[in-house]
């Protein structure tokens, strides 16, 4: 056996891949196939350039991907052996976030009001964010499942996680956490070019935004979540991160809880300048002045509260500030034109 042939063989060896033998096998027809080239067959099949270029470009070329490791929101250290070919969303901002990373081609299950972008509407659904259909998910073979960590039910996560089915929890507390989910969601999907691009233009417009409404007077905000019973949501959940972007103060942002449920009465005594809460369904981006929204009503009667004197009660497009994703920037600047007109009217 020559020096070549041991070479390819422990090349193949190395690489894991019959490629470098088969190689070897083909080398009378390769050489044939060259005669009549104008170079001579010695200068191509023969001497230590042909054999380091073989070896190095076709056999030790061909290597393996290596695993991803990262760590998730929930601190958990994931490992994949390769980017994700089959993954389930348990929530429409991870189901944007995906598309947005590169991997929207490889999503094959979602959870209800998956709408945005279109092609999530064709995706198959297995359940909702508090009611999952297990039996679905283990029929599409997932490899790899993304989690909204304290949004999906979990009693239903513990259930998923006995299908051994890998599972990255994300869920970003602050805008600024938002570009850093994309890159990682790149990482699990092998689409990290794509998803870096996507994560530089969200820090980018987010920078913009930040310049244009630093040092702007601040604006007292009552953001209201639920009517009945009445919510509302502290300083560490991100719609509060979005209304410090737009220079205004949650009235109520330095409760204990994240999501508190409050009497009339502390409304009232808090004194907000504006309300806003989420207008769900619909289009468009622009905030809605919503003096005649039932879920906001109550509120009419208290006409000395400087939010209902100076008509600032406003709809805020839901899918846009609802969700922990990429167009939550569209939703900031719906809260910032509406803090803007709440400054105007002062």
């Amino acid at each position: 056996m020559n020096i070549l042939k041991r070479v390819m063989i422990a090349a193949g060896a190395a690489s894991g891949h019959a490629a470098c033998l088969n190689l070897w096998e083909r080398r009378p027809r390769r050489e044939a196939a060259v005669r009549d080239m104008d170079v001579a067959p010695t200068n191509l099949f023969h001497g230590p350039r042909f054999l380091v270029a073989l070896v190095m470009l076709l056999c030790l070329g061909v290597t393996h991907a290596a695993p991803i490791t990262l760590k998730d929101d929930a601190g958990h250290t994931l490992t994949l052996k390769a980017p994700a070919q089959r993954v389930i969303s348990l929530a429409p901002s991870l189901t944007e976030m995906l598309y947005e990373a590169g991997g929207g081609d490889k999503l094959v299950g979602a959870v209800e009001y998956s709408d945005f972008p279109p092609p999530a509407l064709a995706v198959p659904r297995i359940g909702s964010n508090q009611k999952l259909d297990l039996e679905r998910i283990a029929s599409l073979k997932p490899d790899l499942v993304l989690v909204w960590f304290h949004g999906n039910a979990q009693r239903e996560v513990e259930q998923l996680r006995a299908l051994n089915i890998p599972m990255a929890y994300f869920e970003p507390h602050g805008i600024a956490d938002i570009p850093g989910v994309l890159e990682r969601i790149g990482q699990l999907m092998g689409s990290e070019r794509v998803a870096s691009a996507a994560a530089t233009k969200f820090r980018a417009r987010h920078a913009a935004l930040q310049r244009a409404y630093t040092g702007r007077p601040p604006v007292r905000v009552f953001y209201q979540i639920a009517q009945k019973p009445l919510l509302t949501i502290n300083d560490q959940q991100i719609i509060s991160d979005v209304i410090r972007l737009c220079g205004g103060v949650n009235v109520f942002g330095k409760e204990t809880m994240l999501v508190p449920q409050l009497s009339t009465e502390s409304v009232v005594s808090a004194n907000p300048e504006v309300i806003l809460t989420a207008r769900m369904g619909g289009g468009g981006s622009a905030p809605l002045r919503a003096m005649d929204e039932p879920t906001l009503a109550d509120w009419l009667k208290f006409g000395k509260l400087p939010a209902v004197k100076n008509r600032q009660l406003w709809l805020i497009p839901g899918a846009l500030i609802s969700r922990h994703g990429p167009r939550i920037l569209d939703g900031a600047q719906a809260v910032c034109t509406a803090l803007d007109d709440a400054r105007k009217h002062k």
